[in-house]
């Protein structure tokens, strides 16, 4: 019998920026609106089950998205309770999506953005290439 192989290649051209704060999701999105201009609102969970026969875990989400530009935000938590969105960043809180037609310009203005927040403890630019687990950061 004939076997076939399906190989994909995923598209992870985007911004991936990875924040450290202590505050709840809500909060941080808020403020992140306030400094980026942007209008995020929390949408349904993020539910992923990471490991075989584990319960799947949910985090939070939030999505703004403007069909005109063809461009998308994203702010998802790493962390619930028992698990770890990203095990290569244990660092880091939540991440911050940017999918669109931006230039390395507007990175950086989203990254300073993000770093003027008070409480951002710490913010920095991820290359989605370098993580093992960057299919989970595909929704």
């Amino acid at each position: 019998m004939t076997k076939f192989r399906l190989d994909i290649e995923y598209d992870y051209d985007f911004l991936l920026a990875a924040i450290s704060c202590h505050e709840k999701p809500y909060r941080l999105c808020w403020a992140v609106n306030r400094a980026l201009n942007l209008k995020m609102m929390r949408i349904d969970p993020l539910k992923i089950t990471l490991k075989k026969n584990e319960v799947s875990s949910e985090f939070a989400l939030f999505r703004e998205e403007n069909e005109t530009s063809d461009t998308a935000w994203f702010l998802i938590a790493n962390r619930t309770t028992n698990s770890l969105l990203v095990p290569e960043q244990p660092q880091a809180d939540y991440f911050f999506i940017a999918k669109g037609p931006f230039n390395s310009g507007d990175h950086e203005r989203m990254l300073a953005g993000l770093k003027n927040i008070q409480f951002v403890l710490m913010s920095y630019r991820v290359d989605p290439a370098t993580l093992k687990s960057r299919q989970n950061l595909l929704f």
